[in-house]
């Protein structure tokens, strides 16, 4: 990219800017100790009248992204229940392309939730393919064994994607903190405390060594309801 800077990435030869990003919200349920999940993969923290409000935000994005081990364990539909809506992007993130091509994100009401699978260049194009035949629009994003999040956000918003809902797991949660990309968290905090090394935290992976690296956010709203404390953080420009 001799001459071009690198703030650019070339894109089937057009110039996109790095910084054109969908707004990303992070969405996310947890016990009181950060656990997203039990050790054995249970997730039902949220209550009935949290669901709705996390079905109602959904009616606000373009689309919802999650990542494989989601759509392994639970097997969701990704869809939004109790409100009108025309629909959105279902996007998966899955580096090996290892979801069953019978999931529910594939196969249920493709054309109101269309899905994407973002994958990586070292996916064979015949698995892209067969991926691509049950109409899934596969991108792949960066040569490496993870999705290249940096080069893929741009794509997304090339789509006219402009608004995404983070729902996890804690693997891509880390993985967009880690480059600081989230501009919003929307936290409900349940009041259980699950404990267990095993249990995946709101966020994994590697972790920052100092407080100084790690993105800030400031506290914009404080709800509570019955147990339960709702909390919406704003990105610290």
């Amino acid at each position: 990219m001799e001459g071009i800077s690198k703030e650019y990435i070339l894109e089937e030869n057009v110039y996109m800017k790095v910084n054109d990003k969908p707004y990303i919200i992070l969405s996310a349920a947890m016990t009181i100790d950060g656990k997203i999940a039990s050790k054995q993969g249970d997730t039902e923290i949220s209550d009935d009248e949290d669901w709705k409000e996390v079905h109602k935000l959904r009616t606000k994005v373009d689309a919802i992204m999650v990542g494989k081990n989601t759509i392994l364990i639970d097997n969701p539909k990704l869809h939004i229940k109790f409100y009108s809506h025309s629909g959105y992007y279902r996007i998966i993130v899955d580096s090996n392309l290892t979801i069953p091509i019978n999931s529910n994100v594939i196969t249920y009401q493709p054309e109101i939730y269309p899905t994407i699978i973002c994958t990586t260049e070292k996916v064979p194009i015949d698995k892209i393919n067969e991926y691509k035949s049950k109409n899934v629009n596969v991108i792949t994003s960066g040569d490496t064994k993870r999705v290249n999040i940096n080069f893929l956000l741009p794509k997304l918003y090339q789509m006219g994607i402009r608004s995404i809902l983070l729902e996890g797991g804690g693997n891509l949660n880390w993985s967009f903190i880690k480059e600081n990309l989230v501009d919003e968290i929307r936290l409900t905090i349940a009041p259980w405390i699950i404990g267990g090394e095993d249990a995946i935290t709101l966020v994994e992976g590697e972790g920052f060594l100092r407080m100084k690296d790690a993105p800030g956010y400031h506290l914009s709203k404080v709800k509570t309801r019955k147990n339960y404390l709702k909390l919406k953080y704003l990105k610290v420009k």
